[in-house]
């Protein structure tokens, strides 16, 4: 009976071992101000008139709140085909943004001109930034 009640408890305890879950505790996946601000975010695409516009992304958090600015660069092709190194057209608008909840997958920007936007689905990671800008998928990659 001693032999039994040990094999039950070695069956118990490799069970019980074997269903621990090793949790995330370190926050190291997840999206937070240091992540997100003090860098300078870029994509770029080319518009409906043929142009190549380049948009910069800078988001801060300071004691002021949390501020942001978005540049436009706009170039166009010379006669040979190869966009211009330098810029015909460049505007800059300013915001204000905060996350959306605790979870931090979400941001709401107070832009300047186009009203409030939705950033949602955000992936903040080391050299990207990701999600759904105002209903399209965008990519900003750190400069």
């Amino acid at each position: 009976m001693k032999l039994f009640n040990k094999i039950v408890l070695l069956g118990v305890i490799v069970m019980g071992v074997s269903s621990c879950e090793i949790n995330n505790l370190d926050d190291s996946f997840r999206n937070n101000d240091e992540k997100l601000c003090g860098r300078v975010w870029e994509r770029s695409y080319v518009t409906d008139n043929d142009d190549l516009c380049t948009q910069l992304l800078e988001f801060r958090a300071g004691s002021i709140g949390r501020t942001g600015t978005e540049f436009f660069e706009y170039r166009q092709k010379d006669r040979n085909g190869n966009w211009n190194d330098i810029p015909y057209r460049t505007a800059s608008y300013s915001f204000y943004w905060q996350w959306t909840d605790n979870e931090r997958e979400g941001i709401i920007i107070e832009h300047s001109i186009d009203g409030t936007l939705y950033f949602d689905n955000v992936w903040v990671r080391i050299n990207y930034l990701s999600g759904n800008l105002d209903g399209e998928e965008v990519t900003f990659y750190r400069r």
